[in-house]
């Protein structure tokens, strides 16, 4: 049996009481405790995350206490820092030169010597509880919950000695058994074969022993997207996107550690300006709709309020949407990522500038010569149509008529009346 110690990295019930005290408040009850718990650590997480976007924008080596205050956006000082007072330098001689040092405030000790000593901190707990026996995770509270109360058994522990690297890129090292199988999935999962290869796509949504291979994994998606890119492979760039897919549904896998590499990678498949030898022939349109059906995937089940996925994502393609020089292929990629974060993002993104969008891919096909721009403002309007119609319907019910519509959306009005319409025009009369 395997004992493992885990620190809580949660505020305990008794810190919280003892810093309420200290500020004179007494009688906290444990629901008080628990809410307040909960919100200084988000607050501290917050502070935290801000402070070190202010050490990436000011390129400092560091996290120091000034990064701390201005992500705190208090007046007040914390950790004996400066603050926002400025500082003080007088001047000094020292054979025939001038020196110029901080002026520092003299401190009298007989008044630090007679203050009353402060309170002693809270100690650190450590908790210790069973993660597994003899293979089986005990369905404790300390543990994290089984799905379906299927209890998941781990692999066998593998010696040290049977252990070698694949490459010097890896992020861990993993056994030679899992070296054969990760390469034999992967062999499998670009096969020729269609049944070989769907059989290797579709055991990447049910294995639940890929947490093991998960970093190798998405390192083999993120570069065979970006060789597939480079070398203008459309199925190549589809095999990944399948194999991204099928690993979404996997309940048993979490991709946090990977969003950052993932996402760029997925963004880069819908706005690519070219994915295909041949984009008058190959139809890359569904594969940035694929594309951007992933990534809404992605944001959905792991967006939270501490990271900012949604919103990150929404910002950046909105930033790409306003772009004047970028091209009708990368607008429609844009249109056709926001289109599938939602209802909201739409009416609020999308319906506000469609007239603006529009005019501007018009605009930009009459003066190309390029004939993948008709070809693309075509399917840019067949696709704010079809994604906008319903939410039109629903959040401006005070359009009425063809009017109405063009008066709002432009020249794309006319189009988006009818597809508003069409399920009104042919009900039946009533007698």
């Amino acid at each position: 049996m395997v004992e493992h110690a885990e620190q809580d990295d949660e505020l305990g019930s008794e810190s919280i009481k003892a810093i309420a005290e200290s500020v004179g408040v007494k009688d906290l009850n444990g629901d008080c405790t628990a809410y307040l718990a909960k919100q200084a650590l988000l607050q501290a997480r917050t502070i935290l995350r801000d402070a070190l976007k202010y050490k990436l924008m000011t390129h400092s080596v560091e996290l120091t206490t000034d990064h701390m205050e201005r992500a705190n956006k208090r007046p007040v000082p914390i950790y004996a820092s400066t603050g926002q007072k400025p500082r003080k330098y007088c001047m000094a001689t020292s054979r025939g030169r001038e020196i110029y040092g901080a002026q520092d405030e003299e401190v009298d000790l007989d008044t630090i010597l007679s203050a009353p000593p402060p309170k002693v901190p809270q100690d650190v707990q450590v908790k210790v509880h069973w993660l597994t026996i003899e293979g089986s995770t005990p369905t404790i509270p300390d543990n994290p919950p089984m799905e379906d109360d299927k209890l998941v058994i781990d692999a066998p522990v593998v010696s040290i000695d049977n252990v070698e690297a694949v490459n010097s890129v890896a992020p861990h090292e993993i056994s030679r058994e899992q070296q054969l199988y990760f390469k034999e999935l992967t062999t499998k999962c670009i096969s020729n074969e269609k049944q070989v290869r769907d059989e290797a796509v579709h055991s990447l949504s049910t294995d639940p022993g890929l947490a093991a291979v998960l970093p190798r994994l998405t390192v083999f998606i993120i570069e065979g997207i970006r060789v597939g890119l480079g070398d203008c492979k459309m199925y190549y760039i589809q095999y990944m996107l399948e194999m991204l897919d099928n690993l979404l549904q996997n309940k048993a896998i979490r991709l946090e550690k990977f969003l950052h590499d993932i996402i760029p990678s997925v963004i880069s498949c819908m706005v690519c300006t070219q994915i295909c030898g041949r984009p008058l022939e190959q139809d890359h349109w569904s594969v940035r709709g694929f594309a951007s059906r992933i990534l809404a995937g992605l944001v959905r089940s792991h967006n939270l309020g501490t990271n900012q996925i949604q919103s990150r994502v929404i910002k950046m393609l909105h930033h790409a949407l306003d772009k004047q020089n970028s091209g009708l292929v990368s607008t429609f990629g844009v249109l056709a990522g926001l289109c599938e974060l939602g209802s909201l993002t739409i009416s609020t993104i999308v319906l506000p500038e469609i007239r603006n969008i529009y005019r501007r891919v018009e605009l930009k096909c009459a003066t190309s010569q390029d004939p993948i721009d008709r070809h693309a403002k075509e399917r840019i309007k067949e696709l704010l149509v079809r994604k906008c119609a319903h939410v039109v319907q629903e959040h401006l019910p005070e359009l009425l008529s063809v009017d109405d519509y063009e008066q709002k959306f432009g020249d794309i009005g006319r189009e988006m009346f009818y597809k508003v319409m069409r399920p009104t025009s042919h009900m039946p009369m009533m007698k």
